[in-house]
């Protein structure tokens, strides 16, 4: 099972980070104010990341059967779902096949369109190797972060799944029949994640809706939590 921490009382908002990121790193400042709006927070890293065990294999198959995994044992369905990065992508894959599990939705940062070119690009970066010779400092950081060994086996999964985006990651089509709400927020200076992707991934939702931080970039850090806690709060008011 994934490692999780939970607190509060109340209906359960499940917490996922963003590729290469844990709850710690990218969740830690939220974690309490969400659980103040009366709700159980489960915070999860995921497979590999931080102090989850590194499964014998990490694609986005494993991803979901493993937050399906966490939420059954737990007992904490339906949920509403707050994903960052590659954490909201597993969110929606997630929730497009336990729609019924899923109260509602939130992706932010989460970049859905891929060129080959900004695929290969994130993907080469994916590499120790090239880590250690152009980003020291980074390697260093996530070493801390999962591990040296987990590391070395979460990197060539992680390539693979950035790489096969353009050719076999979700499309528009398949979020048609989608009635879960899903809110779709981004950073005004996200450098991964254009607001006009945000804003074309929002009208491809039948009940999508949209946020844009001013000043934000893509690091969950740059996301201040009194913009984001009432921006939350509005949104799970109005879920059915």
């Amino acid at each position: 099972m994934l490692h999780h921490q939970s607190i509060g009382s109340g209906p359960p908002v499940l917490l996922l980070p963003g590729m290469l990121g844990t709850i710690e790193s990218e969740w830690q400042n939220l974690i309490q104010p969400i659980a103040d709006l009366g709700y159980k927070v489960i915070a999860a890293d995921l497979p590999g990341h931080g102090q989850s065990e590194m499964t014998k294999s990490l694609t986005m198959r494993v991803m979901i059967e493993e937050i399906d995994r966490l939420l059954t044992g737990i007992h904490c369905d339906p949920v509403i779902i707050l994903g960052y990065s590659l954490g909201g992508y597993a969110g929606l894959s997630y929730t497009l096949r336990n729609a019924n599990r899923v109260v509602g939705l939130w992706m932010h940062g989460t970049k859905f369109y891929w060129s080959g070119e900004e695929a290969e690009n994130l993907a080469a970066e994916l590499d120790a190797s090239y880590l250690e010779e152009n980003k020291p400092e980074k390697l260093a950081q996530m070493r801390e972060l999962h591990g040296e060994e987990k590391l070395n086996a979460m990197l060539p999964w992680l390539n693979k799944v950035i790489s096969a985006m353009p050719d076999s990651g979700l499309t528009e089509m398949e979020l048609e029949d989608l009635e879960t709400p899903v809110m779709v927020s981004a950073g005004d200076r996200d450098e991964l994640v254009p607001v006009s992707e945000a804003v074309d991934l929002y009208k491809a939702l039948r009940r999508g809706q949209l946020s844009v931080f001013a000043d934000t970039f893509h690091p969950m850090a740059s996301v201040r939590d009194h913009v984001f806690i009432p921006a939350f709060r509005d949104f799970v008011n109005r879920l059915d």
